[in-house]
């Protein structure tokens, strides 16, 4: 809760699977609470629970787990996450539930469970995960990352992109897309980037270049925070070597090592320039949109290089990023810190949350 209070998801305290806490835990039989969840106006609805056998369907509204009130659950444990706005916070609870449950709780290997269905109250206990399972059920492990849909009724190309991660496998995802969407003429293509929580911002941009060739940018400039702890890593650390490249044309103010103001550039450069389609381009996100991918929302924005469609993304325009880990000398506590800022290209720099163009809310089916 305390490093939560920075209210930046780049600062952040790591999750620590593997800690001797948890390691404890688990050789003493202890268990994870196997459902997923759906956080939705203050109030808690079951998930999927694909990975245990129980009367809860998805959708019902959870009342309490132990008989303590789901509202109250909530609300303390969403202190414990970092995020720069509260909808950042609910959907890292909802994602990391059963995690936040054990930390908060060291509940999991038995939970009852007081509920909704169809209108009337029922009661159940719920037997816990196993750990290789609790990490599947939370991390969607062996889930596809990209996923191509179709809707030719609609002339519409939906390209879901859950992680900015892998470049190059991701860049070739993306082409093979645009083949399927040149062939079939789709006049229509959405980028979903509702489950994105960033990686490599290039995906992105190399993703725009298919449907655009006007110039953009995403931020107006940026500064690098010279603390000590940065300048006490070794020079062949790969920031020290990004920063070195910046003092070629950043103007050092003090501790901190600032951009000159940036000017809207041209995009990624395709492999197959025959792979970009004139069509009318979408991007979906949501509160988890964040860091890289929400940097792909301030392209869209600023650039107005498309239409933005569901929730605001989950970070703040003037974003941060470059992150270092720092243990702490002696608990070695693992906590991630940011070392740059930057400054958006458009918009107010306070305000969390690119804003979409048409707002979906979340609905329980969700």
């Amino acid at each position: 809760p305390f490093v939560a209070r920075f209210r930046d998801g780049h600062t952040s305290v790591d999750l620590a699977l593997e800690s001797d806490e948890m390691e404890r835990y688990v050789r003493g039989g202890g268990r994870f609470f196997p459902l997923r969840v759906l956080i939705l106006k203050g109030k808690l609805y079951a998930g999927e629970a694909a990975l245990t056998e129980t009367n809860i369907r998805k959708g019902d509204q959870i009342l309490s787990l132990n008989g303590q009130s789901a509202a109250t659950l909530i609300d303390q444990m969403k202190q414990m996450w970092s995020a720069d706005g509260e909808p950042n916070a609910i959907a890292t609870l909802q994602r990391l539930f059963s995690y936040s449950l054990w930390a908060t709780y060291q509940w999991g290997s038995r939970v009852t469970i007081d509920y909704l269905q169809d209108g009337v109250a029922k009661k159940e206990m719920l037997e816990g995960l196993p750990k290789e399972a609790f990490l599947q059920l939370t991390f969607n492990s062996g889930a596809t990352v990209r996923q191509l849909h179709l809707y030719p009724e609609s002339s519409l190309a939906v390209v879901e992109i859950n992680s900015y991660g892998n470049v190059e496998k991701t860049n070739l995802f993306i082409d093979s897309c645009f083949r399927v969407i040149k062939g079939q003429g789709i006049r229509h293509v959405a980028l979903d980037l509702r489950k994105n929580g960033g990686g490599n911002s290039y995906i992105g941009d190399y993703f725009i270049a298919h449907l655009q060739k006007k110039p953009y940018n995403t931020v107006r400039s940026k500064t690098w925070h010279l603390s000590p702890m940065v300048m006490q890593l070794s020079e062949e650390h790969w920031l020290k070597r990004a920063i070195a490249n910046s003092r070629k044309t950043y103007t050092q103010q003090g501790a901190f090592l600032v951009s000159p103001q940036f000017t809207p550039q041209q995009g990624a450069t395709l492999k197959d320039s025959s792979l970009f389609v004139n069509a009318n381009f979408y991007l979906f996100t949501g509160p988890r949109t964040y860091s890289s991918a929400h940097m792909t929302a301030l392209a869209v924005k600023c650039g107005v290089l498309g239409t933005i469609i569901g929730q605001p993304t989950g970070e703040r325009l003037n974003l941060t990023g470059e992150i270092l880990t720092y243990a702490a000398p002696n608990s070695g506590i693992k906590i991630v810190l940011p070392v740059a800022t930057y400054t958006t290209a458009c918009g107010d720099g306070n305000q969390i949350g690119v804003q979409p163009d048409h707002l979906v809310e979340t609905t329980i089916d969700d």
